[in-house]
């Protein structure tokens, strides 16, 4: 299942979200397409580091995780990355943790020991705030080919420190059969990335009745009634995607800032 979703994964498999309309963040039905290929992993247990406060006594202070454990009555822990470079921690329909990895190596460090990772994050205000995972299984085997597996993924975004040898030449085992796989669709997809062809734009985007200058286009937007030409008009997204691609934004932590950040960027070009 994916994060914040109906009723949780009982298989200790990692796979891919369920493709079930009511078992993604946030709910609705348009979701399924947007976290097709989003990939799950079942954890054990997660725990929040509460960072001890001057009224906290000795025995808060000698106690500074909140745990949450996997089982029936409170949810199953999943961790899930979507495509769109999303991370969520979920427990039944409660998301403890979410945030883009997309430039996270600038503020995220992630250390792997054996089938656990620690995760500390940093804020601009130079805020640290740290979590742990340990990865669920049928077995420690299979806990530890899940933590891997992730570790893989993670390794996409930001750099994964491995502490133990044993972990390490697990890691790099799986990564040889998942690689031997895939090299030569990886080469194909990469020599088309590299030589796109330069085309010329259409008629209708380079003529000058259709131009409009990065002023204009910012002013456009902020408007709420649409005055730009027909070829500005149409959206990527269908308007069943666009409503759970902005729940699943609005859950990340960053992202009303990020809102924020952007309408004042906008609202500068606008004033030229």
């Amino acid at each position: 299942m994916a994060a914040g979703g109906g009723r949780p994964r009982r298989s200790s498999e990692p796979g891919r979200a369920s493709g079930g309309a009511n078992e993604q963040p946030g709910g609705g039905a348009g979701n399924a397409s947007l976290l097709g290929s989003a990939t799950t992993w079942p954890l054990k247990r997660y725990g929040r580091f509460l960072p001890p406060t001057d009224s906290d006594d000795e025995e808060r202070s000698a106690s500074s995780w909140k745990v949450f454990e996997s089982n029936e009555d409170s949810g199953h822990l999943i961790l899930t990355i979507v495509v769109s470079g999303h991370f969520f921690i979920s427990q039944g329909r409660t998301v403890l943790e979410g945030f883009s990895l997309i430039d996270s190596h600038k503020w995220l460090k992630i250390v792997r020991r054996a089938d656990c990772l620690l995760l500390r994050a940093k804020s601009k205000q130079n805020e640290c705030r740290m979590f742990r995972v340990q990865f669920g299984g049928d077995s420690k085997q299979q806990m530890l080919e899940h933590c891997c597996n992730c570790v893989q993924k993670l390794a996409e975004y930001v750099p994964v420190q491995v502490t133990d040898e044993e972990s390490q030449n697990l890691c790099h085992s799986l990564s040889q059969v998942a690689d031997g796989g895939s090299q030569a669709e990886d080469a194909e997809q990469n020599t088309s990335v590299l030589h796109v062809p330069d085309e010329p734009l259409p008629d209708s985007c380079t003529s000058l009745r259709e131009r409009r200058s990065v002023m204009q286009l910012a002013q456009s937007v902020l408007k709420q009634k649409f005055e730009l030409p027909l070829a500005y008009r149409h959206s990527a997204w269908s308007a069943q995607e666009l409503g759970p691609f902005i729940r699943l934004c609005l859950m990340d932590q960053n992202f009303p800032a990020f809102v924020e950040d952007v309408e004042k960027e906008l609202k500068k070009l606008a004033e030229g």
